[in-house]
């Protein structure tokens, strides 16, 4: 077989390398390793083969890094994997007292908006009611002013209550007006009671 000089620069390298897999118990071989491929490269002759056992030897050592290397990927990954859903169900916790608050707010208003409502309703009422006997009791006045012909007293009686007219019943608005009717029509037949004879 002819020497190349690749092969010659290969030598040292296969040596260092027989080296680092051999360990420190493989002294004396190495020593023999190494004597051999410098008389080798001295004498011409072919490159010393790596023997089977060390390179068994290496090929483990690489397969058991490998399967370490793979084993802390898996790992990573596994933690990555597990942060991430941690942070999810995290958001969703956050999202759901969020939304509960939520509706809890919304149902207090809801209660409060209808308490008010139902306040205002008995105001409401509270005001009318009063109005209408306010005013029932101002009709009662205006009809006894008439009968006594003070037409002055009944009118300024009338006056207030046109004012109520929009918190008392319908019933009453009618009343109102028949009194105001009465009122006028008395008004004029004394006009016309005042003017002298012609």
């Amino acid at each position: 077989m002819r020497i190349t000089p690749l092969m010659m620069l290969a030598a040292p390298s296969m040596l260092a390398l027989t080296l680092t897999l051999g360990g420190c118990d493989q002294g004396e071989q190495t020593e023999q390793i190494e004597e051999t491929a410098q008389s080798g490269e001295q004498q011409g002759a072919e490159p010393v083969a790596i023997p089977e056992d060390q390179l068994e030897r290496a090929k483990a050592e690489a397969a058991a890094a490998m399967a370490r290397l793979q084993e802390a990927g898996e790992q990573a990954g596994a933690a990555a994997r597990n942060a991430a859903g941690s942070a999810m169900e995290q958001v969703q916790v956050k999202a759901d007292e969020a939304s509960a608050s939520l509706r809890e707010a919304s149902a207090q208003a809801s209660a409060a908006a209808a308490a008010a409502a139902e306040a205002a309703s008995e105001q409401t009422a509270a005001l009318t009611q009063s109005a209408q006997a306010q005013a029932d009791s101002m009709i009662t006045e205006v009809r006894d002013y008439l009968r006594e012909n003070d037409l002055d007293s009944a009118q300024g009686v009338l006056d207030k209550l046109k004012a109520l007219r929009d918190q008392v019943s319908a019933e009453v608005r009618t009343e109102i007006d028949a009194l105001q009717k009465r009122l006028s029509e008395d008004e004029s037949e004394d006009e016309a009671q005042n003017q002298p004879a012609g």
